[in-house]
This record gives structure tokens, sequence and C-alpha cells, in this order.
């Protein structure tokens, strides 16, 4: 403790971050430590990652206070939304969370894909044959079987949390009407169209979509909203990423940035084009019309949400103002749900953390709080 300081936290918890995407989900996390003046709460970049260009400015911007990876060592408990980077160097109790809407791709390497699951294979959990996570945290108990076959000296350390960012776009539903009004959607149909990273990708495969939409449908009756995967942003670049999109831009289309936006935009939504991505899988799960525009399903784990959304919902063509009027919920969504996120994570989660931390929880319920809304 320093002399300057004003509150006195009995612990401190340590953010630790390695994309834009991971900074997002831990910011879903956070709010289960609200108003809790004995934990204070800082962020560590885990260097390596090919997406972790500028993250630093990215943290400071969203006014996440940064410490040095060397300084881990003086935290209570770490998280981290991956599996991946030094994290066996920490040296104090870590807890590993779902990266996306659970565990549903194969792990991503330089040259393609491995067999293994992304976030559970024992090449990110083990480290010198140990493993490194206090606690692995699942969306899903039917995950526990998951990492059974894949790293199952893990097996002990599993906690079935849920998925604190599908309960908040769930808990968010009610403020749909809020939402659309700050996005200046008023009574037309939002499409939003949703991509995740890579050349198998709703953008990367059809980059030319949001402006064949566009000049397709009436902007007095539609309004078109892009959401690129952060790992877009970070490896394109925003201005080249405004340049690509400026002739859609310009006729109304709605580029979204990657950080604390595609909530809102999501839950507003009356149309979602997307692709194999975490966002397919949420939109499929709150009954959003769906429409596939690309889909890498090799990059998917077999029998994975994501791969039986890829064999039942619609695919979109040829677009056209039909098909995008056409398009319907996933048969089955409801089902999907309950397989995917399992229960409510906010009271699981807040226990977890407690209970590494060595603090009875706090006297108040912990409640799932709304997105925030964004407006253009």
């Amino acid at each position: 403790m320093s002399r300057w300081d004003t509150v006195r936290p009995e612990r401190a918890v340590l953010g630790v971050v390695r994309t834009l995407t991971a900074l997002d989900r831990l910011l879903d996390v956070l709010p289960v430590l609200a108003d809790d003046l004995r934990v204070e709460t800082r962020f560590a970049v885990a260097a390596g990652s090919p997406f972790g260009a500028d993250l630093g400015t990215a943290l400071r911007a969203a006014g996440v206070p940064e410490v040095a990876w060397s300084q881990a060592g003086r935290f209570d408990l770490a998280l981290s939304p991956s599996s991946n980077g030094a994290l066996h160097e920490l040296g104090i109790p870590l807890v590993t969370l779902p990266h996306g809407a659970g565990h549903a791709k194969l792990r991503a390497t330089e040259h393609g894909h491995s067999p293994e699951v992304s976030g559970l294979s024992r090449t990110q959990l083990l480290h010198g044959g140990r493993v490194v996570p206090t606690a692995v945290g699942l969306a899903h108990q039917d995950q526990v079987a998951v990492l059974r076959r894949s790293c199952p000296e893990a097996v002990p350390r599993a906690e079935v949390v849920g998925d604190p960012c599908y309960d908040r776009l769930a808990a968010s539903l009610p403020m749909r009407e809020h939402y659309r009004r700050e996005l200046g959607t008023g009574d037309r149909t939002l499409v939003l169209l949703a991509s995740t990273w890579g050349e198998h990708s709703l953008f990367g495969a059809r980059g030319g979509l949001a402006a064949e939409l566009v000049d397709l449908l009436p902007p007095e009756r539609y309004q078109v909203a892009l959401v690129l995967h952060p790992n877009v942003w970070t490896r394109h670049t925003r201005m080249q990423l405004e340049l690509w999109t400026r002739r859609a831009r310009a006729g109304g289309l709605l580029l979204v940035p990657p950080l604390r936006a595609w909530q809102a935009a999501m839950v507003a939504a009356d149309v979602v084009i997307s692709d194999h991505g975490s966002l397919t899988c949420y939109a499929a799960a709150l009954g959003k019309r769906l429409l596939l525009g690309a889909f890498g399903g090799h990059e998917l784990v077999p029998g994975s949400s994501a791969e039986l959304i890829g064999r039942r919902a619609e695919r979109l063509s040829t677009p056209s103002r039909a098909a995008v009027d056409a398009a319907a919920p996933l048969p089955g969504h409801g089902e999907l749900a309950e397989r995917t996120f399992g229960p409510r994570s906010a009271a699981r989660l807040r226990a977890l953390l407690y209970r590494l931390l060595d603090l009875p929880e706090p006297d108040w319920p912990v409640r799932t709080e709304p997105v925030e809304p964004f407006s253009p």
C-alpha cells in the first residue's frame, strides 16, 4: 500500500489480456467484483499475439490501468479469457475463461489449425507437464467432456461458470428499443453483418457484401451495420477499414467500433448475417433472424454448437431484399442456447473468484447488468 492511496483494498486482481477481444470479454466479467472496496483490479498485457498491436493504447483509452508483466507476482488472482501466452510465469492463482461462445474453434496455428480444441488443449493448459490454471472456466457442463478428451489432467480444475457475455445480452433484451433509438434505427429493419477474422470469415470471403446490401435495401426501410472481429481491426487498421468501406458508409452503412459497441447492435438487430464466429452463436441463441453469408466449418470443433448452426441455418447465396425479409430464427434456437451457455454466470463466477481470493462474498446480491448503449 502507498500512503497516497485513499482506499486500501485487501486483495488485488490482475486482468490478463493479449488482444482487444480478451479485453472486451474481461469487461463483461469484472462487474461481479463491482462495489467491493476490498478488491482492486489492474491489467497486464501477455505479449506474443499477432493481434496484440497497440493494445496498451486501447487499455488507456478504455480507462484501464496497466501494470508491467514483471509486477504480476504481487497480485492475489489473475483472470485470463485466453489460455495462450506465458501464463505459467505469473506465479499466482489463475482463472482461464472462454475466449468466445464456448470452446468451439480448433486451435489456430501459423499454418492453419491443429486438431486441438482452442483454449482446452494440452498445448495451452500444460507447462512442464503441470496444469497452469488454478481453475478452467467452462460455459456449460457438456464442455467438461470436451476438456476430458483434450486435456484430462485439467478436468479436476474445471469450473462451469456460464457465459457472462451471453447473460448480459439476454438481460439487455428489454432495452432493445432504447438501443435502436441510440443507433438511429427507428422503425427500420436493422440488418447486422457480423464477421469473425480470417479468410473464411464473412468479411474475408465476401468483403463487398455490406456495399451490396446498402445498394439493394432502401435506406428508408433498412439500416445496415457491420461488426468486424477486433482482430480484423488490429491487423488491418481503422484507416484501412474505413477506406475499404467508404462507399458503403456514404450510402448509410454503420461501421461498428471494435470495443464495447457490438453488443448493443446485436440486441437491436432484426436480421443477422454472419459466419462461423461467436457472434453467430449469440445471435442464434437470442432468437435473431439468421443467415449465413460464409462459413469456415473446417475451423470448428466437431459436435460444437457452432457446427450445429452451420448444418441448420439458411445460407445467403445471392443478396436480395427478398432473402433478407425471409430470414428466420434458427430452428431449435432455445435448445441451442441451453446446450451452449448453461447456467447464469454471475453468481457462479462471483463465488469462484471470492473463494480463490479467500474473501467472504459481499452481502448484496449479484446481478447481471445490461450492455452499454452505443451511439454512432
